[in-house]
């Protein structure tokens, strides 16, 4: 999981660059284009493993179509429009929204160390994407795009339900995942055909680093960090895997630094600290000990 979330955290960043130099739906589509191509190599060998069940079939539509369908399209659209300073707070409370989800899908119980450690990881993700000053608080402005991100968090966490609900009926999560992505690819060809139509077909940007950009974002916070995720969810459950997505700003945060030369401050990295004890706390079982991954996914499929 904290593979996933070092991919993601940099998904924010160049996705806002990538926005800047690409059309909407164009970008989508070639960005999900990539990832269903990076997962059709790796679960080449398992192409054979299919749904065998009406049921089956709906939880993985509605994971396809709930969590990556309509989940990219409302978070593309609210970055596009809020700053990724917003989102990266809006996006901090998907622990709580998925515990909540949780207790009222599967009744599973919250724990004292899972509710300090979403605490933890909430007031962990404030002080770092607030850069630890109460004057930032209250000078945020939200706008239209920031109620595209809470739709984004919402989706995102329902989205849980049915990837657990798949896995553990033995569907493979990166089965799940090639689905989903090809299933995307589809449904927003309407889209980039009207809107390179409507752009004369001349609007995609020749720049070699700006296509090397999309391809790292394709290939491994999309393709391979979605699938990782859905393992992820199928061995840990939805609670105690969202709790990882506090780091998600963190990592967002250093990528910043490092991109875009911004200046890293000491609340930040106390920040960092509480997310990471967050993390640490909520992922962690009855017995105290962190939860310890399967070799093999659910189906003996790896990954």
């Amino acid at each position: 999981m904290l593979v996933v979330i070092l991919m993601w955290g940099s998904n924010f960043v160049f996705t806002k660059l990538l926005l800047e130099a690409f059309p909407f739906w164009t970008l989508l589509f070639v960005r999900n284009l990539f990832a269903a191509i990076a997962l059709l190599w790796i679960t080449r060998k398992y192409l054979f493993i299919t749904p065998k069940t009406k049921k089956m079939w709906g939880y993985v539509l509605w994971a396809s179509i709930i969590g990556v369908v309509i989940n990219n399209v409302v978070f593309q659209i609210g970055l596009k429009y809020t700053l990724a300073t917003n989102a990266s707070l809006i996006m901090g409370l998907t622990p709580l929204a998925t515990a909540f989800i949780s207790y009222l899908v599967f009744s599973a119980p919250l724990r004292k160390k899972q509710i300090i450690g979403i605490a933890l990881g909430f007031i962990g993700v404030t002080l770092v994407v607030l850069k630890g000053s109460i004057t930032n608080l209250f000078s945020l402005s939200f706008n239209i795009g920031d109620f595209f991100i809470v739709g984004a968090l919402l989706t995102f966490s329902i989205s849980f339900i049915f990837i657990k609900k798949a896995t553990d009926s033995k569907f493979p999560p990166a089965i799940i995942s090639l689905y989903a992505y090809s299933i995307s690819c589809i449904c927003y060809i309407p889209m980039v055909l009207w809107e390179q139509a409507a752009q004369g077909w001349n609007s995609i940007p020749t720049d070699a680093l700006l296509w090397l950009m999309l391809l790292y974002v394709g290939i491994f916070p999309t393709g391979v960090g979605n699938m990782l995720w859905n393992r992820g969810i199928s061995i840990l459950g939805p609670g105690p895997s969202a709790i990882f997505m506090n780091g998600v700003p963190v990592i967002a945060a250093i990528t910043s630094v490092i991109v875009l030369d911004e200046p890293i401050l000491m609340l930040q990295i106390i920040g960092f600290l509480f997310v990471g004890t967050g993390v640490l706390l909520g992922s962690q079982n009855k017995k105290g000990a962190a939860i310890k991954q399967k070799e093999k996914g659910p189906s003996g499929v790896p990954l």
